[in-house]
């Protein structure tokens, strides 16, 4: 649903309170409570600055002047001469590993023993001042022993002091450090800072060089050893050369191979003819010879399936002239069978001729067989003899290739050892070359300054002031963390939901010697009177049409909260509109409201709830016109026991057809169960809650007690509450513009002063 098409959609956004306003209100508590927390802890801070000021400050002008020296290094540029470059450094992180070198105590106190070393004229060299050269020497080298004295005779279970500070800068965007040196004296500090960049820089150098020894120690030795090595190979290799003809081994291998596979190829060829003359019957021999061979066998060569058909054509040409013939005399057998009968000449004459020609086929096959037999022995010998010598020269191919191996595999490994050799040789040279024609990256850019004297006092003074009240305003804050009054109107209507019906601003009370009477109260703040006519006007105004409470408790949660006084105004404030008020002091163990008028607080309350006297013998007048008071009286039992007399309900139907307005002043809700026991007997309770000091767990578990009573909560009044110094301002000047004073009281402040009235009173 869109907003802007609701009717009034214009008012709520015009009622609407803003962010930015919430925000901004928030953030004005939140200083306001800050204010308030350090007007009331301020002595906190003054303290600290005392307790950490006075020591840094003692020290600080008790010690000894310092002198400060400056010099620059930067990261010069370099000739790329070769491209193999051995001695690197880590250039991510090298500006912070100059640094820590510079700061480092090794560099620092080889410059401090180069510095001793140069307490001798030379050093005139390192000091301005012309003609004063002899004296600063003297004055420098005195100071020095003296530094070095001290340090070298302190307690020996700890360690020397250094005489220097040095501190180390790496400049902004830039390839250059900054170094400053601290010291006691202008002219020894100097020198030092002097002595160490160069001692930085013979320390580089000498680790360069070092570095370069040891690679080039460790290159030597690796020389030696691969020099070792390839001497042993190439005896090694020189050995197998005498010991084996590398040439001969070579066509050795290649005719071994060449006639294996000669003899593979005759072994094949006779295995196939012998399969065949096993697998063959005489019968076939003349079909083999003119189909070739039978399927599921084949012959390599056709030369050789020729040969072998040859040497048995004889036998197998008989074989099948002598079956031929038998078939043909069975042939014509059965055709002369057709026409004569079995015993016929001719046929007993075929017969025996059939006869005789099958003893012939049987004789032809048996020398078939005989010959096939004698074929399968020959060619079983051969294959015999060609396996033999295969098996001989396979051995021997074998051990030329293992010895050619060998000779190969020697041969790579002197290679490789001769690569290594050689390239470690280059690099013995490299390092030679780098160690002596090496560029130092890191020079000097600006020597040592004239040192000049450094306000170390002031920079300890600004560090411990800056220090100490961060302290003061740390301990404040966690001081801040653990408070949980009411500091601002904002934060007491956040956390209590009753209506807050008034404010009493934080001022000091001018109290009247004698009884309380009308000029006694004109003479309080502005400001004080004004807050309670507003609360009066929320009281008058509180009915709505309703009833109007009558009968009210000032109660509040813990004592030193105000309430006494707030009753004690409030009731004067309403007699001075024309109001009959009864000012009732309820507080039976701590009775106060008798002493702002001058009276005795007894006989009181507790002889009306006792039954000693009757409510109208109590009642004492005050100075005040419409105001009177009934004091607490002396109990001569519990207290906590007579407010449950059941004499109360009389008295106050007694006194309410007599007074506008009945003020009842009680313990704290808190502290005792008076309050909470008369509360439901009045028609309201006015809670008062104190700045800076109520507690808002304190404040929250005493409106629930009424509650759980169902007590009429009339509403809050934030007493002392602490106004901004805007807030203040403003007071001053309304104060200013609108407070009254009678026409005689204002002539006679005219003329005592012979002036116009004071601007603070006017």
């Amino acid at each position: 649903m869109n907003n802007n098409n609701h009717p009034n959609a214009a008012a709520v956004d015009l009622f609407a309170p803003a962010d930015r306003f919430v925000s901004a209100s928030r953030l004005y508590g939140r200083l306001h409570r800050w204010w308030l927390l350090l007007g009331r802890y301020w002595w906190v801070i003054v303290l600290i600055l005392v307790l950490v000021l006075g020591p840094v400050g003692f020290l600080s002008f008790n010690s000894l002047p310092a002198y400060e020296s400056k010099a620059r290094m930067w990261l010069t540029g370099r000739l790329d001469i070769y491209e193999g470059r051995l001695y690197t450094e880590e250039l991510i992180n090298f500006l912070g590993t100059q640094t820590e070198l510079l700061r480092s105590p090794a560099i620092q106190g080889r410059a401090l023993a180069r510095l001793r070393s140069e307490l001798n004229p030379d050093l005139a060299v390192l000091l301005d001042g012309g003609g004063r050269q002899s004296e600063l020497l003297h004055l420098a080298k005195a100071l020095c022993k003296r530094l070095f004295a001290s340090g070298s005779t302190s307690s020996s279970n700890a360690p020397p002091r250094f005489p220097f500070d040095v501190k180390v800068l790496e400049g902004a965007k830039s390839s250059t450090l900054e170094l400053r040196a601290i010291g006691a004296e202008p002219a020894s500090t100097r020198a030092f800072l002097n002595c160490l960049m160069e001692e930085y820089l013979s320390f580089k150098k000498e680790s360069r060089e070092k570095t370069s020894d040891r690679t080039a120690t460790s290159l030597g030795v690796e020389v030696t050893q691969l020099k070792g090595e390839l001497e042993a190979q190439q005896e090694k290799l020189h050995a197998f050369q005498a010991s084996n003809n590398v040439v001969f081994l070579q066509e050795q291998g290649n005719s071994a191979g060449s006639y294996l596979a000669s003899l593979n190829k005759q072994l094949a060829t006779l295995r196939t003819e012998l399969r065949l003359l096993q697998s063959l019957q005489p019968e076939q021999w003349i079909e083999t010879g003119h189909k070739g061979v039978p399927s599921g066998e084949s012959l390599p060569d056709q030369a050789a399936e020729k040969e072998m058909l040859a040497s048995l054509a004889e036998p197998q040409l008989e074989l099948f002239k002598a079956n031929q013939q038998m078939q043909l005399l069975k042939a014509k057998r059965d055709e002369l069978s057709r026409f004569l009968r079995p015993l016929h000449p001719k046929i007993l004459k075929l017969n025996e001729q059939i006869a005789t020609q099958e003893k012939l086929v049987q004789i032809s096959r048996d020398e078939a067989l005989k010959q096939l037999a004698h074929r399968r022995q020959a060619i079983e010998l051969q294959v015999q003899n060609l396996e033999a010598a295969f098996k001989e020269w396979d051995a021997k191919a074998i051990e030329s290739s293992r010895k050619m191996a060998d000779y190969e595999q020697i041969r790579q490994n002197l290679q490789r050892l001769q690569t290594a050799y050689d390239k470690t040789l280059t690099l013995i040279q490299t390092v030679d070359v780098s160690k002596k024609v090496e560029q130092e990256n890191v020079g000097i850019l600006e020597p040592a300054s004239v040192a000049t004297p450094t306000h170390r006092r002031l920079r300890n003074m600004a560090i411990a002031l800056v220090g100490s009240l961060l302290l003061g305003f740390g301990l404040l804050y966690c001081i801040g963390l653990f408070q949980d009054d009411f500091a601002s109107l904002a934060e007491l209507t956040n956390q209590l939901c009753e209506e807050v019906v008034g404010q009493i601003p934080a001022i000091s009370i001018k109290k009247s010697k004698g009884r309380l009477c009308v000029e006694g109260l004109e003479k309080q703040r502005f400001e004080f009177l004004e807050a309670f006519r507003s609360i009066r006007s929320s009281l008058l105004f509180m009915s709505n049409g309703g009833t109007k409470p009558k009968t009210i408790i000032v109660a509040s949660s813990v004592p030193e909260e105000g309430k006494s006084t707030v009753a004690l105004y409030l009731a004067a404030t309403l007699a001075r509109a024309n109001s009959r008020v009864l000012l009732i002091d309820a507080d039976l163990r701590r009775a106060t409201l008798h002493t702002f008028f001058g009276t005795a607080s007894s006989p009181g309350l507790a002889e009306i709830l006792n039954e000693e006297i009757s409510f109208k013998e109590a009642i004492v007048p005050t100075g005040l016109e419409n105001l009177a008071l009934l004091p607490a009286g002396e109990a001569n039992r519990n207290p906590g026991e007579l407010v449950l007399s059941p004499v109360w309900p009389g008295f106050l139907a007694e006194a309410k057809p007599q007074f506008d307005y009945i003020l009842v002043d009680t313990p704290p809700v808190l502290a005792t169960d008076d309050a909470a026991s008369l509360a439901p007997k009045v028609d309201g309770v006015l809670f008062v809650v104190r700045g800076s000091f109520t507690s808002a767990r304190m404040a929250r578990g005493a409106l629930d007690a009424l509650r759980q009573r169902h007590v009429r909560v009339l509403g809050l009044i934030f007493n002392r509450t602490v106004s901004s110094p805007y807030e203040h301002d403003y007071y001053q000047r309304y104060r200013r513009a609108y407070h009254w004073e009678p026409k005689e009281t204002r002539c006679a402040t005219a003329l005592a002063g012979h002036s116009a009235p004071d601007a603070t009173d006017g």
